[in-house]
């Protein structure tokens, strides 16, 4: 009986009852009391890979592929009708980032883009490839207060940078070998960007001593 005057649960009805949380109580004991145990250190190899997949921006290196003398020809016009091939660009680093204004993902990113081109603007090339019409692009810039380089295409994509989802946004080196290849909205303006792009310019500055 209980304090109430009712029939208590059997040891068996408690058990039933509340095995689950007993369960989960002694599994919790079991990793604290033995930290070798092989659960507790599958799980921090699964954390370790998973916080690496976050932080890593760039592609293994077996997965970077480098652009054909061809490819530099891609051709490029700007929102004032000049026409630049990748080729002209010279020997900077250059970001292309695929976007549209009828893309909520694209839209979201754009202001740490922008914030990344104010800083390395001097030393990276920004490419903002609108997939979009060129007068909408433009409302939208001056509805946006937004002040970014944006180009279209003027012919076929090299077949290192095309992608069937935007946003999607590439980095390429000095030697035009493709570093990054992101699809999905990220910040761009974080420590990590700026870190590869540190080292970016870095090995352009090793690669243009005598």
């Amino acid at each position: 009986m209980n304090a109430n005057g009712q029939k208590g649960l059997s040891p068996r009805q408690l058990w039933k009852k509340h095995k689950a949380n007993i369960f989960f109580v002694l599994f919790l004991a079991w990793m604290i009391l033995f930290p070798r145990n092989p659960v507790r250190i599958w799980m921090t190899k699964g954390a370790g890979l998973l916080r690496m997949a976050v932080e890593r921006i760039e592609l293994p290196e077996k997965k970077q592929e480098t652009l054909r003398p061809q490819d530099l020809q891609w051709q490029l016009t700007d929102l004032a009708g000049k026409t630049v091939t990748l080729e002209q660009l010279g020997d900077k680093p250059v970001l292309i980032n695929v976007w549209a204004t009828w893309c909520p993902p694209c839209v979201a990113e754009l202001p740490s883009l922008e914030q990344l081109y104010r800083r390395y603007g001097d030393r990276v090339h920004f490419v903002f490839l609108a997939d979009d019409d060129p007068a909408k692009v433009r409302a939208f810039l001056d509805k946006r207060g937004l002040d970014i380089p944006v180009y279209f295409e003027t012919a076929p994509r090299p077949f290192a940078l095309r992608t069937s989802a935007i946003p999607t946004t590439f980095v390429l080196d000095r030697n035009r070998r493709v570093r990054v290849r992101k699809t999905g909205a990220m910040n761009w303006n974080s420590r990590k960007v700026r870190k590869l792009l540190d080292r970016l310019l870095a090995e352009e500055d090793r690669n243009s001593r005598p």
